[in-house]
């Protein structure tokens, strides 16, 4: 059955916004679909799936890039052509969100990785913070403060806390109760478990009712007027707290 245009530019959207995750591929699934893996789960699982017929369709336009894995499995990434659909797809879907990009290298969150990986300023609220300038014509927030939320969003997405991201926050920030996790410490890489200590020893240096509004706008990248709704604020007010919680976190890295 032939895949209709509105169809097929869905499930490309859908796909190309995990696929240009370093790592990611997809591959053949037992029965007869393809799914999609990425190196969040370590690959362990497909965090979504796609239809034979999708899948044809794709590659039927050169949308990907098949080449074989140690087992002689073809596995499939993303061409050029794929990608640059994709770009336009999401053009078309939100200009105004395309026209407002700021793209830019940052190294890659895993520092056993040497590749950098490309991130839109433009959707951090950290971004964000560090380009709107206040009353005196200065910027929201300095570079080490920006820094100071960068390091702490590597460390979060590092220690791949967000699959169960309510329970590792409780328990970061419980009274006593030190940088514990939710998760078994025996099941995470040493890698990810150091990020989750360190994620937790920032938080708390930080301190209470200033560490819950940082959380949700550095980890969980919720823009200035989610957080003031999250927590009651008036508008326009959550920007002096959150500057308090990042100027704390910038002392406690150390930096500026």
């Amino acid at each position: 059955m032939a895949v209709a245009e509105r169809e097929l530019a869905r499930e490309v959207r859908r796909l190309f916004r995990r696929f240009g995750e370093t790592g990611a591929y997809v591959a053949r699934l037992p029965d007869g679909d393809y799914g999609l893996f990425v190196a969040r789960n370590r690959w362990q699982r497909p965090v979504l799936k796609l239809e034979a017929r999708i899948w044809r369709d794709m590659e039927a336009r050169d949308l990907v890039t098949c080449r074989e894995n140690r087992e002689n499995a073809g596995i499939w990434t993303p061409s050029e052509a794929g990608r640059a659909w994709f770009r336009r797809l999401e053009a078309a879907a939100d200009p105004f969100q395309t026209q407002h990009r700021t793209l830019s290298r940052k190294p890659h969150p895993d520092p056993q990785e040497k590749e950098r990986v490309v991130v839109n300023e433009g959707e951090s609220p950290l971004g964000w913070l560090r380009r709107r300038k206040g009353a005196g014509g200065k910027p929201l927030i300095g570079e080490a403060e920006f820094e100071a939320g960068e390091r702490l969003r590597r460390d979060f997405t590092l220690g791949r806390m967000a699959a169960r991201v309510t329970a590792d926050w409780a328990l970061a920030l419980a009274p006593g109760g030190g940088p514990r996790s939710a998760r078994d410490p025996a099941n995470a890489s040493d890698t990810a478990f150091a990020a989750r200590e360190r994620l937790a020893r920032a938080l708390a240096a930080v301190g209470p009712g200033l560490a819950e509004p940082l959380y949700y706008l550095c980890c969980e990248l919720e823009g200035l007027e989610a957080v003031e709704r999250r927590f009651g604020w008036p508008p326009r007010s959550g920007k002096v707290v959150l500057q308090i919680a990042l100027a704390r976190l910038a002392k406690h890295y150390g930096l500026g």
